[in-house]
């Protein structure tokens, strides 16, 4: 056989090991055909593709660099390159970027790095790439929805809805495209406009996920509807998307023995799920647990490295499909998987659904019922979901002592601070919360709260902020509702450290309701800042307030109704020796308290294990 045959022979089987993601394998194929002779871009390209996903990141560089060497403008090569530097190294994937559109590349290239910005956390960098499509193809609709998003990346809600607002009507076939108007909506703080769009992509599609979820998560923002109204359409989601019984378990159901428990989450990063998970997982001993990441998210910061160093096995999957991931977590006999995200946006519930693992509990990313029939546990407290509200659940209550989040304290330090009032003379209030919380009736209690103070401030301040045209609806909403707009001091997003810093500006915290704050909270406790909320109506995500501020000893924070956290803030708000008190004692405490948080954690992970060694005929079963 000629050598030419024999290195086509070769680039068969190197591009069949590719498919079959036998990637060292199909390297080694690859270069004993470059070796016979046989070279091309085409050929690099895919060598780069195989090296990169059996892990040598440097050989990958120069297959793709050696593709783009022999095609400067090989669009596949450079964007296959860009993704693998992103988003490390935003600096070096821009180079490529450039060198290839001066080669000629064009409107490919663009589309290919735009999604690839985006998803690497840099919708700044992304927009040039959608403005450069839409110049030379505006009836683009499908391009023009992607513009719409960056610019909610962008925290630019405004700017983006008419762009979406026209796909939406430019598609009318597909109930996809309504998704992200809804989002747009939402994150600009028509709650209420939001959902009905959600609802109609529903009707047009019963199995559109990402409508469900958006809905799902957003009735928790829905002011003027009951606990049980938000529980039954988690309960019609599950029906919807209900899945066939699991193949058995190979899992050996002894109750002593070492467990390995699987997290599930596209949020381990600098995020709500990071900040509650971080210290405790830290803290976990690993004698008798084996703890693995499952990691299906497409960003990563330096809380994703940490954690990283933390779990005894790491998983990057998001770019697989369900089915994969379900066979890994099988592969590895996780008795335990933790779904973290819930119907959040990183959502992967839907690989919760299949039940890959004997055992199935919610924590951290969605303090609610997720509706599947597969969950079988949620972890609580004894605060934050009273037996009360036990029939809103498919899932059985966990309860933690104390409570049930466990807050990592910040890399940015905060000086406790006095009131600011005793200087300034008039009371500050703030809230750091989205905007999609801060609905009608929250506006109108702030409102009826300035008008009995009247040389009162308040501070809200959120990313969203940022774009003037928000600012304005936000101010034309309060004024609507009674308020004083002169007395609305509005911001955008800072830096950490500003962030944290501006705590001290204002005396005490208002929480929205009946979606009050988490991670909020638990920030300005760790800045020695007191906040005021209102009891929950039902569910957990109502209660987080509740929670939070039980556990730090802040119970008369709790407001029983709107007209007593009126009262309350106004008597709280003349008080100035009183707050000066609290806030100079004010501390996490226990819900900084990571050891005492884990060794809760390690007894409800036995505990769970124990009911399920126990209803497979052996085991103790004592919970």
């Amino acid at each position: 056989m000629s050598a030419a045959a024999d290195s086509g022979a070769l680039l068969d089987q190197a591009k069949a090991r590719l498919n079959a993601r036998d990637y060292r394998a199909a390297a080694a194929l690859f270069n004993r055909a470059i070796a016979l002779g046989r070279d091309a871009p085409e050929i690099r390209n895919n060598l780069g593709q195989a090296l990169r996903f059996a892990g040598d990141r440097a050989g990958a560089e120069a297959a793709y660099r050696e593709a783009l060497r022999q095609r400067p403008a090989y669009v596949r090569a450079a964007a296959n390159l860009v993704g693998m530097l992103l988003p490390a190294q935003a600096d070096a994937a821009q180079a490529v970027i450039a060198a290839a559109l001066a080669a000629g590349a064009g409107e490919d290239l663009h589309r290919a790095v735009a999604g690839l910005w985006r998803d690497a956390g840099r919708p700044d960098r992304a927009m040039f790439h959608l403005q450069a499509l839409l110049e030379t193809s505006p009836g683009d609709a499908l391009m023009r929805s992607e513009l719409g998003t960056t610019l909610m990346g962008l925290a630019q809600p405004s700017a983006a809805h008419p762009h979406l607002a026209r796909v939406a009507e430019e598609l009318p076939d597909r109930a996809d495209a309504k998704v992200n108007y809804g989002l747009a909506l939402q994150q600009s703080g028509d709650i209420g406009a939001a959902m009905a769009v959600q609802r109609r992509a529903i009707a047009q599609d019963p199995l559109c996920r990402p409508a469900w979820q958006n809905l799902l998560l957003g009735l928790n923002y829905m002011p003027g509807i009951a606990a049980e109204e938000v529980a039954a359409a988690h309960r019609a989601y599950a029906a919807r998307f209900a899945r066939p019984a699991p193949a058995p378990f190979a899992n050996v159901p002894d109750p002593d023995r070492r467990l390995r428990i699987g997290m599930l989450s596209g949020d381990f990063r600098q995020h709500p799920v990071g900040y509650f998970l971080e210290a405790a997982i830290t803290a976990h001993q690993r004698a008798g647990f084996h703890l693995t990441a499952y990691d299906v998210g497409k960003r990563a910061d330096a809380t994703t490295a940490r954690l990283r160093g933390v779990f005894d096995a790491w998983r990057s999957m998001g770019t697989l499909e369900d089915g994969a991931i379900v066979a890994q977590i099988r592969a590895d006999g996780i008795d335990i998987l933790v779904d973290l995200t819930g119907h959040t946006e990183a959502s992967r519930i839907s690989v919760m659904e299949y039940r890959p693992a004997p055992v199935q509990v919610s924590w951290i990313g969605y303090a609610n019922t997720n509706g599947v029939a597969a969950m079988d546990w949620i972890i609580a407290d004894a605060v934050v979901l009273p037996p009360e509200d036990e029939a809103l659940y498919i899932e059985k209550p966990l309860r933690l002592p104390g409570c049930y989040l466990c807050y990592t304290p910040p890399r940015e330090a905060v000086a406790p601070s006095p009131p600011p009032m005793l200087h300034k003379g008039h009371v500050t209030f703030g809230c750091f919360n989205n905007l999609a919380k801060i609905n009608d009736e929250v506006l109108a209690a702030w409102a009826a709260i300035l008008k009995r103070l009247p040389d009162a401030r308040l501070l809200l301040k959120t990313a969203v902020l940022r774009e003037d045209a928000t600012r304005q609806k936000l101010r034309a909403r309060f004024a609507a509702a009674g308020g004083d707009v002169a007395r609305l001091d509005l911001e955008g997003h800072s830096p950490r450290a500003d962030y944290f810093a501006r705590y001290a500006t204002v005396d005490f915290m208002l929480d929205p309701f009946p979606f009050p704050g988490g991670t909020t909270t638990a920030e300005a406790i760790h800045a020695g800042v007191p906040t005021l909320t209102r009891r929950g109506r039902g569910g957990m995500i109502s209660r987080n307030g509740e929670t939070l501020l039980s556990v730090v000893g802040l119970q008369d924070w709790i407001a029983a109704d709107a007209a007593e956290y009126i009262e309350k803030a106004i008597t709280f708000a003349v008080d100035a020796d009183g707050l000066a008190a609290i806030r100079a004692r004010l501390s996490l405490g226990p819900l900084g308290d990571a050891a005492t948080y884990a060794k809760g954690l390690e007894a409800a992970w036995r505990r769970i294990w124990r009911d399920w060694c126990a209803r497979q005929g052996t085991g103790s079963g004592a919970i």
